[in-house]
């Protein structure tokens, strides 16, 4: 998922499966940065030696929101929260809010409670 604003001075916000991160990006440069874990479903037993495909994740946990010193206060880890949100909405997962900043941006907009895994 990769949102770009068209506005001057904005930033690009994009999810960095690779890295179970979400980012903000000014040009090339890391401006914030949302990092998750993924939780799967308990694997059901398999036979031994065989090669299983990992089940999809269940659930996000939102650990760490990170952003700039000299970016902080502008609302950036608002908009890459809520465009987190959306793209794990998108994904059908539910959210664990480990990180203080998104448990709090969730009780301020509570149109985003129903994605906690106990609202």
């Amino acid at each position: 998922m990769d949102g770009t604003s068209p506005a001057p001075g904005a930033v690009r916000l994009l999810h960095d499966d690779d890295r179970d991160r979400y980012q903000a990006l000014d040009g090339e440069e890391v401006v914030a940065v949302l990092y998750y874990e993924d939780e799967h479903p308990p694997a059901a037993a398999a036979a031994p030696g065989s090669a299983r495909d990992p089940a999809p994740p269940i659930l996000r946990d939102l650990r760490s929101t990170v952003v700039t010193p000299a970016r902080s206060g502008r609302g950036l880890g608002s908009s890459l929260v809520r465009f987190a949100l959306d793209d794990i909405r998108a994904q059908g997962l539910r959210v664990r809010a480990t990180c203080w900043f998104v448990r709090g941006w969730i009780e301020r907009h509570p149109e985003y409670a129903d994605l906690l895994e106990t609202p």
